[in-house]
């Protein structure tokens, strides 16, 4: 992968980029209707106030009226007390002055239906690592997320590699889970 830009990754086939051309979502389905409305309707409201940003996931080869995905991410942090019995902690520098660990969020992530089971979310989440490895311009030790608690979704996180934050919210609609990017450096 080729990051060519500080919001842009470049594979042979795909890129991702920076999402502003609202008017293509017409023709954007992920198959779920809470996804396809944030997309089409908060995800606008939500870059207006500096609350997220959306990156699509677009083809170098063919022309496609829609993405063939998109993520929307938000800045987040995650409390040293919510992590302290994980074993990466023992390995950061002067723990003790971090109260919280630098994060960014995945708010949404869908990829359209024509799409679906190809391994593009996995793709689309390599590149996200990518990302924020090598052009992120501050601290970011982990990638967060507020799965949706359906046994698809929590097995695609667990195949990318994240984990739970812990089992307080196992009935809860969503679970809390996080990937350590420092990991990726070594997979």
């Amino acid at each position: 992968m080729l990051i060519n830009s500080r919001n842009n990754v470049e594979s042979n086939d795909f890129i991702l980029s920076e999402f502003n051309e609202y008017q293509l979502l017409d023709s954007f389905d992920c198959g779920n209707k809470d996804l396809n409305d944030y997309f089409k309707i908060d995800a606008v409201l939500h870059r207006q106030e500096l609350l997220s940003k959306t990156y699509s996931l677009t083809s170098n080869i063919d022309s496609l009226p829609f993405p063939i995905a998109l993520i929307d991410l938000c800045n987040d942090s995650v409390r040293k007390d919510k992590v302290k019995d994980l074993p990466f902690i023992e390995e950061i520098p002067e723990q003790k002055r971090y109260f919280v660990f630098p994060a960014v969020k995945i708010t949404r992530l869908g990829v359209h239906v024509d799409f679906q089971k190809n391994n593009i979310g996995t793709f689309l989440l390599n590149m996200v690592k990518e990302l924020f490895l090598n052009e992120n311009r501050t601290g970011c030790r982990l990638i967060t997320v507020d799965a949706y608690n359906q046994s698809k979704v929590l097995q695609f996180y667990h195949k990318n590699h994240f984990n739970f934050f812990s089992d307080k919210d196992v009935n809860k609609q969503t679970r809390a889970m996080f990937f350590d990017l420092k990991q990726h450096l070594t997979l």
